[in-house]
Formats: C-alpha cells, sequence, structure tokens
C-alpha cells in the first residue's frame, strides 16, 4: 500500500500530491502541492516520506516566533516546494493564446513521451485548425472561447458537415471513431481546467456537452473474424512481408502498439512475449503481463520487432484494412485490431476463465476483489489457456 499523498499514475510515474497547508501557503506559492517522483517505487516512497517530513516540520516552525521566515524558505526550497519565478510566469504573465497554454500543460505532464506528442498534435495542429475554420483564428486566446447558444442549437453531425465543407472532405476510412473523438475532446477540457487551476481564465464552459453518445455498446463497434475469416486471411497474407505481424496478433492478443515494446523470454521452461518490463510505457498498469507464445508461432517470432521499425504502424493497419476489404465480405466494422477480439472471443469458446483471459489481453480484472487479491497468473495455466487455441 503507498503512502499518504502518493499515487502512481497510468503511464507508471509516482506523483506525489497534497493541498498545500495554510500555514505554508504564503511559502509556497500555489494551493497545491504536486511533485512527480520517477518510475522507482522505492525512490518515489523515499521521497514522499521525505516531502511529508519536510511539510510537517515546516508547520512546526511556523508556529515558533523566534523562527525567522528565511529559514522556513531554505527549507522548503531545498526540497523545491517553492513555486519558481518561472512557475509564475508562465501562469500569470501568459497571454493565455490556445498554443501558449497547451505549450505550459504539455511540459506538466507526467506521463509518456508518446502520450504527450499525442496531445501536442491534436492541441497544437487539429484544434488551431478547427478554431481557424470556426473563429478565423488560429490560435485565440482561451478567454474568448465560448460555446455559445447558438452552437448548442445546431446538431453537432450539422456542425461537423459544415467544418469539413469549410475545410476539407475526409475519406471515410479515414474518420475518427466516436471513443476517439471524445478523448480529443476530454484532452482539451482539461487544457482548459489546467487554465482554470493556473488563474488563465477564470472558468471553463466550453466543453460541457459536446461529447457525442454512443449509439451502439462497445461489443458490437469491433466485430471479430470468424473462422472462415481467419483461414481467408491466412492464405491472402501468407505472401506477404507483414504477415508474420498479422499472425502474432492474432495468437497474442496484443494491441498492434505494444509489439515494439515486448520481449522474448524463457519463462519456467515456457517462451513468452514478455511485457512485463516494457521498452516503452503500456497503456495501463494491467498491459504488463506474460503471454505464452503459441506453437504455431516459432517461425514467426525471429526478427519481428526488426520487420516492424522497416514499416510504418499505419502502413501496416492501412495494408491490413485494404486486403481485407478486399477479400471479405463483412469488413465494415473488422479491422487489425479485430484481431485482439477474435483472440478473447476464441478462448472463451473454449472454456477458459475470463480471470485468465483477461490476464492474457492485459485487461484488469473484472472485480475489485480479483484487481486487489490476484497477481498474476501462474504460466503453466495461460500456456494451458494459449494451447487452446
Amino acid at each position: 500500500m503507498l503512502p499518504h499523498h502518493l499515487a502512481v499514475t497510468p503511464s507508471g510515474v509516482y506523483k506525489y500530491r497534497r493541498r498545500t497547508p495554510q500555514e505554508l501557503k504564503k511559502f509556497i506559492g500555489s494551493h497545491e502541492i504536486i511533485r512527480s517522483l520517477g518510475r522507482s517505487p522505492n525512490e518515489a516512497i523515499t521521497k514522499a516520506s521525505d516531502l511529508t517530513r519536510v511539510i510537517s516540520e515546516a508547520i512546526q516552525l511556523t508556529q515558533l516566533s523566534s523562527v525567522p521566515s528565511s529559514v522556513i524558505q531554505d527549507l522548503l526550497d531545498n526540497y523545491n516546494l517553492i513555486t519558481t519565478n518561472d512557475d509564475k510566469r508562465n501562469s500569470k504573465e501568459t497571454k493565455g493564446t490556445l498554443k501558449e497554454v497547451a505549450d505550459i500543460y504539455l511540459q506538466s505532464l507526467a506521463v509518456s513521451k508518446e502520450e504527450v506528442r499525442d496531445r501536442g498534435y491534436i492541441l497544437l495542429e487539429v484544434y488551431p485548425a478547427i478554431f481557424e475554420a470556426l473563429l478565423n483564428d488560429s490560435n485565440p486566446l482561451l478567454v474568448d472561447i465560448k460555446y455559445t447558444e447558438k452552437y448548442r442549437q445546431i446538431p453537432l453531425k450539422n456542425i461537423t458537415k459544415g467544418l469539413h465543407t469549410k475545410t476539407m472532405e475526409i475519406p471515410a476510412e479515414d474518420r475518427i471513431g466516436i471513443t476517439t473523438l471524445n478523448k480529443y475532446i476530454k484532452w482539451f477540457s482539461v487544457l482548459l481546467s489546467f487554465a482554470v487551476k493556473q488563474s488563465i481564465i477564470p472558468f471553463n464552459t466550453v466543453t460541457s456537452g459536446l461529447t457525442i453518445k454512443k449509439t451502439v455498446n462497445s461489443r458490437s463497434q469491433r466485430k471479430e473474424f470468424s473462422q472462415d475469416e481467419l483461414q481467408t486471411i491466412e492464405e491472402v497474407f501468407k505472401d506477404e512481408p507483414i504477415y508474420p505481424v498479422i499472425k502474432i496478433l492474432r495468437y497474442t492478443g496484443m494491441r498492434p502498439s505494444e509489439l515494439l515494446k515486448c520481449s522474448v523470454r524463457e519463462i519456467e521452461g515456457i517462451l513468452c512475449f514478455d511485457l512485463r518490463t516494457p521498452t516503452k510505457a503500456l497503456k495501463t498498469l494491467s498491459s504488463h503481463r506474460l503471454i505464452p507464445i503459441h506453437p504455431s508461432l516459432e517461425g514467426s517470432i525471429e526478427g519481428f520487432q526488426e520487420l516492424l521499425k522497416g514499416y510504418a504502424k499505419q502502413y501496416i493497419t492501412k495494408r491490413f484494412a485494404t486486403v481485407i476489404h478486399r477479400h471479405l465480405e463483412d469488413s465494415k466494422s473488422k479491422s487489425m485490431y479485430s484481431l485482439r477480439h477474435t483472440f478473447a472471443t476464441n478462448l472463451i469458446a473454449k472454456g477458459v476463465q475470463p480471470e485468465i483471459v483477461s490476464e492474457l489481453m492485459g485487461h484488469a480484472h473484472s472485480t475489485m476483489t480479483m484487481n486487489r487479491y490476484v497477481k498474476g497468473y501462474p504460466i503453466r495455466l495461460l500456456h494451458e489457456a494459449i494451447h487452446c487455441l
């Protein structure tokens, strides 16, 4: 159990967070103390204990009239608990434009480099293009962005249609899904909430009600492949250079993004894909796992990561979509990610326990009890489950 005020983010970064004690606000200069403490649990626990101890000592010193303020100031400064002039300049002297605030926000994130890159692209490239279309200003002041009643009375699909007409026509295969769209809206909302905390804007009323409700449940959004379709995929891709990648995804249930982050190791005599110590941050903490290698993959794992590096992920995804669209009758709701759904569906159909399927997929277990007490199934059980395929 982690000490009080210490938590770990989904990307594995430990953060110390607490409200600034009333006695120390004039010294620290902010209402909240947030510090990133790295990825090592032992170091984070030690640093968090030191911060808690120093804050307690500083509070006690404020109660002693004989102790000058400079002593308390130096104590807090030694542990980087004083808001710097740069911090104050960023929050108070900024003009508050979209790009300016986004730059400051991105620098404050304690997430993986990949997520900072993705958020940066959406906030610094996509949203400026949207506001250029809506406001004739690609870098507006955040305080001037208002979701007015005029827009509330227009169906969102009509706003979207108007944007497409004014900027570009987006081909159907390049349009993002509702889940992705809502994620991008959430990122903008979080940016505005950050601006509120930094006193750049007074409040955030822009993104309320903008997210779109799904008309179908997540189970029916992407369909799994049938056995006949898997056979067709096998036949049409067997001479393609990317065939080993597709085969690995089929028999591991890995997310495409995880292929470059895993290693191949022998664990207790069983050859496995190892995602416990990835080379890059994974989607969630549950994603850290072992996946025994299916017998049919023995000829496909040699050099698969080098193969992936030779192709952009987008190329592999689009190539897969193009080929299945050409050879499968029902490809509208299927993609390379459907191999992951197929993996899970087939395991369940073979009678594998849902908790073991969750373990192999890198999902959190279905109940709080399982999440708390199940720390990984024996590799032998995972090996037996994979061999059911």
